[in-house]
Formats: C-alpha cells, sequence, structure tokens
C-alpha cells in the first residue's frame, strides 16, 4: 500500500463512529453512614460519617467526618475522629486523613496524626506519618507507628520521647 492511501485510510478510519463501552459508575451518598463489625458475636469497632460516596465499582466509600468506636469485652476502649476518610467495602480496612485524632480511655493517651490505616485483619493502626503521642508520663513524636485501637500496645518509629513524671 502507497503512503498517501494508508494515510487517507487512518484518516477516514479516524473520522468513524467510536462505539465504546462507557462504564457507567454506579455511585450512592449516603448521609449519616453506621457501619460495625463484631467479632464472635461481640462489637469490634463502629464507624459513623456524616457523609458517605459509596463507589460501588471500586469498592470504596469516601468518607466525611468519620469518628469510630472501638470495644473490648463489650465496653468502649478508643475513639478516633479525623476529618476525611476512606473504606474498603472488601476488606474493611479504614484509612482516615487530616486531623486524626485517636484517645485511649483506659491509659488517657491523646494520639496525633495526619494520616492512619486500620487493617481489620490485622486490627491495627499504621501509618508512615508524623505522630504525636501525650500520656501522662509524658509525650512521644516519631515518625512512622503500629499500635492496637486501644493503644495499649505501641511501637512509634524515629522517636524523640519528653517524659515527664518524677524519679523517684
Amino acid at each position: 500500500m502507497k503512503p498517501l492511501a494508508a494515510a487517507l485510510l487512518l484518516a477516514c478510519a479516524a473520522c468513524g463512529v467510536r462505539r465504546e463501552n462507557a462504564r457507567e459508575e454506579r455511585r450512592q451518598l449516603m448521609e449519616g453512614l453506621t457501619l460495625s463489625q463484631s467479632l464472635k458475636g461481640s462489637p469490634n469497632w463502629t464507624l459513623k460519617s456524616r457523609l458517605a460516596l459509596l463507589r460501588e465499582d471500586d469498592k470504596r466509600a469516601t468518607l466525611t467526618d468519620p469518628i469510630m468506636e472501638f470495644y473490648r469485652d463489650g465496653k468502649a476502649v478508643s475513639h478516633v475522629t479525623s476529618l476525611f476518610g476512606e473504606i474498603n467495602t472488601d476488606t474493611h480496612d479504614v484509612l482516615l486523613s487530616s486531623a486524626v485524632v485517636v484517645d485511649s480511655y483506659e491509659d488517657r493517651s491523646h494520639l496525633t496524626t495526619s494520616s492512619l490505616l486500620y487493617s481489620s485483619a490485622r486490627q491495627r493502626f499504621t501509618t508512615a506519618a508524623e505522630v504525636r503521642m501525650h500520656r501522662p508520663e509524658g509525650d512521644l513524636r516519631g515518625k512512622g507507628m503500629e499500635a492496637t485501637p486501644d493503644l495499649s500496645e505501641i511501637r512509634i518509629f524515629q522517636q524523640r520521647s519528653v517524659l515527664s513524671g518524677t524519679a523517684k
């Protein structure tokens, strides 16, 4: 085929009608979303969000003002808030972002960070972001963390500590 004929054929093909199957995205906007997860019949966590945009095809929901409560033996042990979040509707992993605050009721710990992932399978929080933790015995800062939801077990990486307790 001559170059001019090939170019003309290509130009005509480009002018043809395209019939692509545009995938229609399925979305639902929900106000006042509440989700909960139980283990062996006892509540494990509850998630509430002022607004949630469910993207069914992606199996994700984007959350506005999410609040999570974590439980042990039917009793609330911690409270988590953030400005935004996202939940994977298959794995129930929750990514919280912007002004994340975790308050532990048992030891009065208060943790702040910019991003926090809760792994439902591992029942752990993780982050690679900067963290600040205030406990009655002192303050901890670092970059990166892994912890249980009640903050009873916590590993803060690249840690800097300021202890305010008195030595005996």
